[in-house]
């Protein structure tokens, strides 16, 4: 009897679960090791986690809100340049629902659901999403078949990110889908205060990880940039733009590394090749024909001939980028490539015709418009040309026409009559 007392406290004591553990393994009803100040648990769970949160007392609602911890991460003093992309993608929270998002559900019907959920979201991403995308910065697209859902299985600054990624695209297709949207927004929080707490790791050399994590976000917020919103006027994805300078200077912290990995800064890729003049087909001809008179024209109309030499050479190196991809486009070049030239156009020209954007420089933003209602031309691709309340080209084209002075509206004439389909820009 005393042997079986013996062995039943023993098991009562091996069984009995700490009351005292950290404020996360407690929500999550798992057994802490109360390793001060970081547990195992949260140190193989979260990245470049300092001390976890060993207060007594459980959270309302079993949780905190990212969005509010993320803003306040990322609005401290000490800011490195690489972190203006985070900054810059923070401005898109505000539109975030305003409660709460449960981290930790405290039921386990509610973890079953997420876990159900989470499933869903890995599955169509490997399934449908992965195909859908480019090739990643210089990488092949297996960098979005196989590279990143393996590198999720270990790392949540992938994870999370491609979780967003998913939930957008089936949000997209699916608006009335309620669960997407809410997954959107918690993975997205997920992510921002991940990936600034990898950017803020000091002495940490940049990761595989951290660098298709800081792409990641910038194809998310490409679309978000552009969702519609009630009672709020349009505004140009500038903020986007500043993320791609933002990847731009990251790779620049470990190019040597990432290069070797297959990766390639989007600033340095070379331009598509162009039929010499006189070698396309006729109707290719013509239609170019055309499209070099209008931009003539739009200059001419400027009479940029009259402004300051530093500023003309812009107008017309924005210009010349235009024509020398529609050319391309005649010319037969790749549906892919074309398409990661036009979204990049206020980031590959001078660095002051992104400032003039921002300013609504009603010249530069009907060259903007002219770019990017050449994606009309080309096959569909969700990630950059959106659908539904993400949709890109309409909402840019449109929002560029209510943005300019009512005496400059006629400037964006052209691209307006692409979208009605009275020009077809068409190269078969």
């Amino acid at each position: 009897m005393d042997s079986a007392s013996t062995t039943a406290q023993r098991r009562g004591r091996l069984l009995r679960k700490s009351r005292s553990g950290c404020r996360d393994c407690r929500l999550r009803k798992v057994k802490c090791d109360e390793i001060k100040p970081v547990c195992s648990n949260c140190r193989r769970r979260y990245v470049s986690i300092h001390c976890c949160d060993w207060t007594t007392d459980a959270p309302y609602n079993g949780g905190y809100s990212y969005r509010s911890d993320a803003m306040h991460r990322l609005t401290e003093e000490s800011r490195s340049p690489e972190d203006m992309a985070v900054q810059e993608a923070l401005k898109y929270t505000k539109n975030a629902p305003t409660h709460s998002l449960t981290m930790h559900p405290r039921s386990e019907a509610n973890t079953s659901q997420w876990r159900t959920l989470e499933l869903r979201l890995m599955y169509h991403y490997t399934a449908v999403v992965s195909h859908t995308m480019p090739d990643c910065n210089g990488a092949s697209t297996r960098a979005w078949e196989r590279t990143i859902p393996q590198l999720s299985f270990d790392s949540e600054v992938v994870l999370n990110p491609m979780m967003a990624l998913s939930a957008l695209h089936l949000h997209a297709h699916s608006p009335n889908d309620s669960a997407m949207a809410v997954a959107l927004r918690r993975y997205l929080d997920r992510t921002l205060v991940n990936h600034r707490q990898a950017l803020s790791n000091p002495g940490g050399s940049l990761s595989e990880q951290l660098w298709l994590s800081a792409v990641l976000i910038t194809h998310v917020y490409w679309l978000l940039a552009h969702q519609t919103q009630l009672n709020e006027a349009y505004e140009l994805p500038i903020s986007t733009m500043k993320m791609l300078e933002g990847v731009s200077i990251l790779f620049a912290r470990n190019n040597v590394f990432l290069g070797k990995l297959g990766y390639g800064p989007f600033e340095h890729e070379a331009l598509p090749q162009i039929a010499p003049g006189g070698e396309l087909p006729m109707a290719a001809e013509v239609q170019l024909h055309g499209i070099e008179e209008d931009l003539t024209y739009l200059l001419d109309a400027f009479d940029i001939v009259a402004m300051p030499e530093d500023v003309k050479s812009i107008y017309v190196g924005a210009k010349d980028y235009v024509l020398y991809h529609y050319r391309a486009f005649y010319s037969g070049t790749a549906t892919k490539t074309l398409r990661r030239f036009i979204v990049t156009m206020a980031v590959r020209c001078h660095p002051r015709y992104r400032g003039m954007l921002e300013k609504h420089d009603p010249l530069a933003m009907a060259l903007l418009a002219r770019m990017l209602v050449l994606l009309r031309g080309l096959d569909f691709a969700w990630w950059v040309s959106g659908k539904g309340e993400y949709e890109v080209v309409e909402r840019d084209v449109r929002g560029i026409r209510e943005l300019m002075p009512a005496n400059f509206r006629w400037a964006i004439d052209w691209p307006c009559r692409v979208l009605d389909g009275d020009i077809v820009l068409n190269r078969d």
